[in-house]
């Protein structure tokens, strides 16, 4: 299973406004599953199969826009 860590997250909300902007871009189908480690501030993206590579750069490219988060 494909994924990325995403540094800055520490709750729920922070999950929830990801996946808002992922789906402005129509790539939060992609996303499985959350797994957030509010401890460590971060989260890991958990992607469906048959997510391409180039989806997942998209994705880390908005990830990486948005203020407070960044990826691995």
């Amino acid at each position: 299973m494909k994924t990325i860590t995403v540094e800055g997250m520490h709750c729920g909300a922070c999950e929830k406004l990801i996946r808002m902007e992922l789906d402005d871009a129509g790539l939060e189908f992609h996303v499985e599953k959350v797994e957030i480690q509010g401890e460590a501030k971060k989260g890991v993206f958990h992607f469906k199969a048959d997510t391409g590579d180039e989806q997942i750069e998209k994705i880390k490219q908005i990830v990486n826009s948005m203020e407070g988060y960044s990826t691995e």
